[in-house]
């Protein structure tokens, strides 16, 4: 009976960490994250609301602008915009990106990307929120 009430016990503590798990995606839907590549050390702006992300190298002010469909709480596609296959043709290559969030913290998570065009490629980032500046008022 105890090993009955052990494995119900730990299936129902899987089930519920798998749930809060998908909760916790839904906080980053929204928002301004960065991601560090850590070939080249560059540093990505991401900026994320609705249905659009954009995105911009920390030194340039290029950006390039993606139609976002979530599939699930943790999963969501990505392609380019019209405008952004206008400014450069190259990101047709790549095809429909799909990006999962496989793990997350307060402020930060992992995502993992899979790229339609190129079946065998699979990337992990680590993606970090980028937090609004306060404004200071004078008093």
């Amino acid at each position: 009976m105890k090993i009955k009430t052990a494995i119900l016990s730990m299936g129902l503590f899987l089930l519920l960490s798998g749930f809060n798990k998908q909760n916790d995606c839904l906080k980053f839907r929204n928002g301004t994250f960065k991601i560090i590549d850590p070939a080249t050390k560059k540093v990505c702006i991401i900026t994320r609301k609705d249905d659009i992300q954009t995105e911009r190298m920390e030194d340039s002010n290029e950006t390039y602008d993606f139609k976002i469909t979530w599939v699930d709480d943790c999963t969501y596609t990505v392609k380019p915009t019209a405008t952004t296959i206008e400014r450069n043709r190259d990101v047709l290559k790549v095809g429909l990106m799909t990006v999962t969030i496989v793990k997350t913290t307060d402020s930060s998570y992992t995502q993992k990307i899979e790229v339609e065009k190129i079946p065998d490629f699979k990337r992990f980032d680590n993606v970090y929120v980028v937090k609004k500046k306060e404004k200071k008022t004078m008093d």
